[in-house]
């Protein structure tokens, strides 16, 4: 496991990623015809009241009289010591505390529809991303039938080596339903045809598992800058935007002439920050063709681009901090934490549901999506992984009946569309997550943007085995963050022949399970 990896966690991937929010917009409203009092004009009055009425939101397609006589649904999820996904799939009764009655709400519902009952399973003690994972493996390859399902494992390893269930031959499963997340699908479905782990309704964790950026108003306010929203609304948050802000923000405050983690700083990051941002740019470095079949996209001239001006900026030692660079702590995370606390960092990154760790600060603070490389670029990019949010579902090669657990998901995600998630947003939106109206639009905004790439899911030593593009992921973006992009077109050739024997080794994998 790479020496960085559970601090970049913990910065970046603090807990709970999964599917972009519902829009429901009312039908426009027909116009009337002036013939107050006749036949017609009553009609056009009943016709603009029906107009004006919210469409009735889609129910999964529950065929009359489906019973599965008590059957108890098995939920493997992580040791709750360790993170709470059990919460987002289990609720022994009502508490008062909003998620939790929402879940226990719609269990109940699909419970009694569907004559079923819910089962956490309870993992090993241990971490979901490291041990988890191991011991799913072990059940599986064993042909145990311990779960139908399994949450907040990381899925991986697992779909590598073919442990799980394509979930595209999962009968009942409708993956172009609303409540499945579409953005993880484009981005992650090999060949159009291939997913064996996914977001959905029923998973809040995966929701709010999004990466976002923060930004300290107090120290905006200080530097007579303008807050970012509007930017955003324009489409001008732009990396370019970011960096004048990082740079205008740094003071040496004890004047040694030495920037160092008792100073004000722009931002701060570490090893991990430059593929991070990179998504947010709108760049991965394996991209789905039209046909969903996988490419390596690190020597486009685009790419090249950006990852030069993300590096030339997170490598500038005057304005950018960098946990590698921090000297005289035991732990330079801790130095990282302090300046944020102490209100001496301008914009600092975390998930959605990293946010309410922050709510005690002293000082005010906004929340704005990753900046776009440039205005041309078409929308915002949101990064995200199923592991930042510990929350994605699959179906183990074990399971006894994939057509009655397809049912099952079908329902309990398609049943969250309007009792998880609006609850989720009372939360995320009015009292946990955000201190202004304008935060709250934000939030509507990254869900809705999320970017998914295979390198990020795949390039991970963890979960018992090292998969593919490791090297590749650390040995060159890594320290690109580090020490600027002089030569990461070099490094990038010298790796390109392991890299295509990755990717070879990738669509082989996934050819054999079709």
């Amino acid at each position: 496991m790479h020496k960085q990896s559970i601090k970049f966690m913990a910065i970046f991937l603090i807990f709970a990623l999964m599917s972009a929010l519902l829009s429901c917009t009312a039908n426009p409203q027909k116009e009337q015809d002036g013939r107050n009092g006749s036949a017609d004009g009553e009609n056009n009055a009943a016709e603009k009241e029906t107009a004006n009425e919210e469409p009735e939101a889609e129910r999964p397609n529950i065929p009359d009289g489906t019973n599965y006589g008590g059957y108890e649904f098995r939920v493997l999820v992580p040791d709750p010591g360790y993170i709470g996904v059990i919460d987002e799939i289990y609720a022994e009764s009502e508490t008062g505390d909003t998620m939790n009655d929402a879940v226990y709400k719609r269990n109940r519902l699909v419970e009694n529809m569907l004559d079923i009952k819910i089962n956490p399973i309870i993992g090993p003690s241990g971490h979901w991303l490291v041990d988890l994972p191991v011991y799913a493996r072990k059940i599986i390859q064993a042909g145990d039938d311990a779960f139908d399902i399994a949450d907040g494992v990381y899925q991986p390893p697992l779909a590598f080596a073919g442990c799980l269930e394509n979930l595209y031959d999962i009968p009942n499963m409708n993956l172009t339903k609303p409540w499945w997340d579409q953005r993880m699908i484009g981005d992650l479905s090999y060949k159009k045809g291939q997913l064996y782990y996914i977001i959905g309704d029923m998973g809040y964790f995966g929701m709010t598992g999004v990466s976002c950026t923060i930004f300290n108003k107090n120290l905006m306010a200080d530097l007579g800058l303008d807050y970012p929203y509007n930017a955003v609304r324009e489409g001008q948050w732009t990396f370019d935007e970011y960096a004048k802000l990082v740079k205008a923000a740094s003071r040496d405050l004890d004047g040694d002439g030495i920037m160092d983690a008792s100073d004000q700083w722009g931002s701060y990051g570490n090893s991990g920050t430059v593929i991070w941002s990179m998504l947010g740019c709108g760049e991965k470095i394996v991209s789905l063709d039209s046909g969903g079949v996988p490419f390596l996209n690190s020597l486009s001239e685009r790419h090249i681009q950006v990852v030069t001006a993300l590096s030339d900026l997170t490598s500038d030692a005057n304005h950018f901090l960098l946990a590698e660079n921090i000297k005289g702590f035991s732990d330079p995370y801790d130095a990282l934490d302090a300046a944020r606390r102490e209100s001496r960092i301008l914009f600092f990154g975390s998930t959605i549901a990293g946010i309410p760790s922050f709510r005690d600060y002293e000082y005010d603070f906004g929340i704005i999506p990753h900046p776009k490389f440039n205005e041309s670029q078409k929308e915002y990019c949101s990064p995200a992984t199923s592991y930042s949010g510990s929350s994605a579902f699959s179906v183990p090669v074990t399971n006894p009946d994939p057509e009655r657990t397809g049912m099952i998901l079908e329902a309990l995600s398609g049943y969250s569309t309007d009792i998880i998630i609006p609850a989720l947003m009372d939360v995320a939106l009015k009292s946990k997550f955000t201190r202004d109206e304008e935060s709250a639009e934000m939030i509507e905004l990254i869900l809705k943007t999320k970017s998914f790439d295979i390198v990020m899911e795949y390039g991970w030593a963890y979960g018992g085995n090292k998969l593919v593009w490791n090297d590749l992921y650390w040995d060159v973006y890594s320290v690109l963050t580090l020490k600027g992009a002089d030569t990461f077109v070099s490094e990038i050739e010298k790796q390109l022949g392991k890299s295509e024997n990755d990717l070879e080794k990738f669509m082989d994998t996934f050819d054999e399970f079709k």
